[in-house]
């Protein structure tokens, strides 16, 4: 998560490292669209005058970083903007996802506990966080025999972080929970946010767990029983496999702080799911409460309406989702929910990506519009990227996250590729990565401050 931030050279409409007449030429042609926009509202106006204005002059040099945080490797590298490497963290183990900064230039970086009880993708479970001089600070164990962390963290603005882990129930725990195609443990999902106290301790000061919001409608009398279709905001228990354990198999994670909700992917079952983080732990774990008064269910869902039972396998959008952020404030179309759509279809000859960008449908007070017996809304992403025949990332990681210049930065991990798209699709900037990057992420030093995702 990131906050927007007006950047150095806002006004720089061309784009020629000076900001100067034609740069207001444009920008008064294009009062009141979008044109000259600077700050990201999506309407020229006086606060792009006045930005603008306030940048005269020779736009100074801005100091810019990708991380690529490699997952067969324990090192995180920034490379500038001309792909020279600026620093290294080194961990004490192979990435398990993404590492982020901070806004003062620390770096919060999951790897994998290869001691933990857990194994599968995306295996985590160690969270190692250097500061802005690059020295260990803490060095977290997030594992022990009922719960791992794996795949994706989220640094909040508090300093605590966000953490996903698989949360353990026993064959006897999902038959009584109503699941009727089980022969061992299962492995549901828990959001856990940690505050670090030490370098090896932490406090878990808020949780919420999916095992408090089911549903299945298999046995009327084993626990969570209704009707599938009429509880969207539920998860059906006995939708789809479970592998070795791993049942749900989310991958990404992020807050957004205006609202103060969590959005995650699930690979397995191919949605994102938005939930309220307003709410007390024991909230979290009840069906009221919080900002939006549903506790811990989930407010929003889309990708996958078969798995409410509100739809076909026609309305099926996603075919593994992965990397899915909000678009943060200060950017144009802020709140907007962005995901990797990795494509990875049946058989082997219709196989491509594509990004993707929805509007949830919101209510005029704030929360989402759910519809009475339809799926979630919008019926069809606002942008999209990609296509068949196109780019194609394999059928595990990837990324895509919005810069502050309305670009999209995306990662195709299969082929260790990285590229740069403008909202209209073109590219404009590739590299090739060197390992195995998950997702790669870009920061802009501004005013002090570290700001990007």
């Amino acid at each position: 998560m990131s906050e927007g931030a007006a950047l150095a050279c806002d006004g720089d409409l061309n784009s020629n490292a000076l900001v100067d007449a034609e740069d207001l030429a444009q920008l008064l042609s294009s009062w009141g669209s979008s044109g000259g926009d600077v700050d990201g509202n999506g309407t020229t106006d006086a606060a792009d005058l006045s930005t603008l204005l306030n940048n005269w002059g020779t736009c100074p040099a801005v100091v810019e970083w990708t991380l690529l945080t490699r997952l067969d490797s324990n090192v995180t590298t920034a490379v500038d903007a001309n792909g020279v490497v600026a620093t290294t963290w080194t961990g004490s183990s192979n990435g398990s996802s993404v590492a982020y900064l901070r806004s003062d230039g620390s770096l919060v970086r999951p790897g994998v506990y290869a001691q933990g009880s857990f194994t599968g993708a995306g295996r985590g479970g160690r969270l190692q966080i250097f500061s802005p001089a690059g020295a260990l600070t803490n060095d977290l164990i997030i594992a022990n025999a009922s719960f791992q962390q794996h795949h994706d963290v989220c640094p909040l603005p508090n300093g605590n972080i966000l953490c996903i882990v698989w949360d353990l129930h026993t064959q006897a725990e999902a038959i009584a929970a109503g699941r009727t195609t089980i022969t061992g443990n299962i492995y549901s999902e828990r959001i856990i946010e940690v505050h670090p106290t030490g370098m090896s301790t932490y406090d878990i000061v808020w949780s919420w767990s999916l095992w408090n919001h089911l549903i299945q409608d298999a046995n009327a009398s084993l626990a969570n029983y209704g009707v599938v279709a009429q509880a969207p905001q539920l998860v059906d228990i006995n939708f789809g496999n479970v592998m070795n354990g791993d049942w749900v198999h989310l991958n990404a994670i992020d807050y957004n702080a205006a609202r103060d909700e969590i959005v995650v992917s699930s690979r397995s079952f191919n949605e994102v799911w938005v939930v309220d983080h307003s709410t007390t732990t024991a909230q979290a774990a009840t069906h009221a409460g919080g900002t939006r008064g549903k506790g811990g269910d989930l407010l929003y869902r889309w990708g996958n309406p078969q798995v409410s039972r509100r739809g076909a396998a026609a309305d099926q959008y996603f075919r593994v989702v992965h990397s899915v952020t909000w678009i943060d404030e200060g950017m144009a179309s802020a709140g907007n929910i962005l995901a990797f759509n990795n494509g990875d279809r049946t058989g082997t000859t219709n196989d491509w990506s594509q990004l993707v960008e929805i509007v949830p449908p919101r209510e005029k007070g704030g929360g989402y519009v759910v519809p009475t017996t339809n799926a979630f809304g919008p019926a069809t992403p606002i942008w999209t990227v990609g296509g068949q025949g196109g780019f194609y990332g394999g059928p595990t990681q990837c990324g895509a996250f919005r810069q502050n210049n309305g670009n999209t930065l995306v990662t195709l991990t299969n082929s260790g590729t990285m590229f740069e798209v403008n909202a209209s699709g073109a590219t404009v900037a590739t590299s090739q990565l060197t390992g195995q990057v998950a997702r790669a992420v870009r920061y802009r030093f501004v005013d002090g401050v570290w700001v990007g995702h």
